[in-house]
């Protein structure tokens, strides 16, 4: 027992110490960093303990995509194509794969009852040059018997299109349930001042792409700091002017941010511009909001796709060889990359030179 603790951390301590079950661990050890005053003579205690939250954090969080898995028996994976994977989210009904069907090259089954898609369907989208994955997720709503794969699958996408019905009165609370569903399982939509992402891998060691500036910190101390945390290979990438502590936050908190549109669909239908008027006041300054009309979709979609393509936040960079021609396809990456970071993807000796 650490003993410069005051009564009540102790008193804590000792419950998270008798803790059984995983989740009564996490609920134990959280009131208990919380109880801990910050100063220098508890700076080793709670940066440990703030680890081991992570860990346990991440087992139940796998152990969740294990029980999710096996209850449903429905394979809610799609590998990453492209330059990005982008998922359509949203009640049944609401015209899912009549957008796929519209945006890419996928045809996906389209029916007129309730839950047609059953699985996940990717389709690809073209343009500028980039190729962007778009997912259909099975609906999200009341009685969907596979929200829990889907969340998990929203959770690893790069970027969030909601689909809404805009016919229906309704729309706004199908989006208001799958906030709430989002929000449960620490995906936020409000984008922060600095954004971190780890992508988990099984091989390569670990990688440290910043677009922006570390404050008290460099690289290596942060590979350092996802090593304490049981991380030997990983990618992470930082957007903004990002410290250590910040670092240690996203890990702690295990918040992904997601980057999202709204797409107001069946505006060819009656009621929906009138609907349209209390999704877009409901949703000001959150999540922008697009009408469309599959039945009636606009001759040019570049619009559209220019929005979707936005989630990515990324740049195109089109490479050319000594007396070639330049490339048709782009090396697409982050905004914010430095020149030594497109060196390292290109070539190892370009890099090193």
């Amino acid at each position: 027992m650490v003993t410069n603790l005051p009564p009540q951390a102790k008193v804590l301590m000792r419950e998270y110490q008798e803790a059984k079950s995983l989740p009564e661990k996490i609920s134990k050890l959280e009131a208990l960093i919380s109880a801990i005053p910050e100063h220098k003579g508890t700076e080793k205690l709670r940066r440990n303990l703030k680890r081991t939250l992570a860990r346990l954090k991440l087992e139940l969080e796998e152990r969740e995509k294990k029980r999710a898995k096996s209850s449903s028996g429905l394979k809610f994976s799609v590998k990453k194509e492209g330059a990005g994977q982008i998922l359509l989210v949203g009640n049944t009904m609401s015209g899912k794969s009549s957008i796929l069907s519209l945006l890419t090259n996928a045809k996906p089954k389209i029916g007129f009852s309730p839950f047609t898609t059953k699985t996940p369907t990717p389709g690809m989208m073209e343009y500028m040059d980039v190729k962007i994955q778009l997912v259909e997720v099975p609906a999200i709503c009341i009685g969907a018997p596979w929200i829990n794969p889907a969340l998990s699958l929203c959770r690893n996408a790069d970027g969030i299109i909601f689909v809404v019905d805009a016919s229906s009165k309704e729309a706004i609370n199908d989006l208001k349930f799958i906030f709430e569903k989002f929000k449960a399982s620490r995906i936020t939509l409000k984008k922060p001042n600095v954004r971190i992402e780890i992508e988990r891998r099984s091989s390569g060691g670990i990688h440290v792409f910043c677009m922006g500036n570390l404050k008290d910190c460099d690289k290596d101390d942060i590979v350092e700091l996802l090593r304490s945390y049981g991380l030997s290979n990983a990618l992470i990438k930082i957007w903004g002017d990002a410290s250590l502590k910040d670092v240690e936050n996203y890990i702690d908190s295990s918040i992904v941010y997601k980057p999202s549109i709204v797409i107001a669909n069946k505006m060819d239908l009656e009621g929906s511009h009138e609907n349209l008027k209390v999704i877009e006041k409901a949703l000001k300054d959150f999540i922008k909001v697009i009408p469309l009309s599959c039945v009636n979709p606009p001759k040019d979609l570049s619009t559209l796709k220019s929005e979707i393509y936005g989630l990515l936040n990324v740049i195109r960079i089109y490479t050319k060889e000594v007396g070639g021609e330049v490339s048709s396809k782009p090396l697409v990456v982050p905004k914010g990359f430095r020149v030594i970071d497109v060196a390292r993807l290109i070539h190892s000796q370009l890099y090193e030179n």
